[in-house]
């Protein structure tokens, strides 16, 4: 009996899905983005990264600076295969001081017309809003994402067989 509930609990363990809430702010003047993740009321990743030249800048929870130039998309892990989107929530402030209210209002309506086909279109739920503000116009972003640990290890193993087969034929 004790080795069935244990069994059991390492199986929900396992396959049950955990949320991860994912907020972005991007500063398109700035050339700079502030990013967080929660996993419930645990913040896992907190990160500050700008444009410089070709290098990405990142300060937070990553120290580190990338080269855009040598970013190859082909040999890395594509996690967002495993991840399953529940809500997104765009908001574009943009600035009374740059913006005039017709332009608002014309972001406003394509910003309606695509959220009603991205909702028409996927299984998630989709929100936007465009909206006047007095500091510097960013647009901020709001993911809810859900996966599970088996998810992501059956993720990780496939591209990991796929990445060491194509280095087999390669030699």
């Amino acid at each position: 009996m004790i080795v069935c509930t244990a069994t059991l609990l390492f199986i929900l363990l396992v396959f049950a899905p955990f949320r991860v809430k994912v907020s972005a702010q991007i500063y398109l003047q700035r050339l700079t983005a502030n990013l967080q993740a929660n996993v419930a009321i645990f913040n896992v990743f907190d990160e500050v990264i700008q444009i410089k030249g070709k290098y990405l800048l990142c300060k937070g929870t990553v120290e580190t600076s990338i080269n855009i130039l040598q970013i190859d998309s082909k040999n890395g892990v594509d996690l967002l295969k495993c991840l399953t989107f529940d809500k997104i929530f765009v908001s574009l402030q943009n600035s009374l001081s740059s913006f005039s209210s017709k332009i608002i209002l014309a972001e406003n309506a394509i910003a309606a017309i695509v959220t009603n086909l991205t909702c028409r279109l996927t299984n998630c739920q989709v929100a936007s809003e465009v909206v006047a503000c007095l500091g510097e116009s960013r647009i901020c972003t709001e993911i809810a994402v859900s996966t599970s640990v088996a998810e992501l290890s059956f993720s990780l193993l496939k591209q990991g067989v796929e990445i060491w087969m194509r280095k087999l034929v390669k030699s």
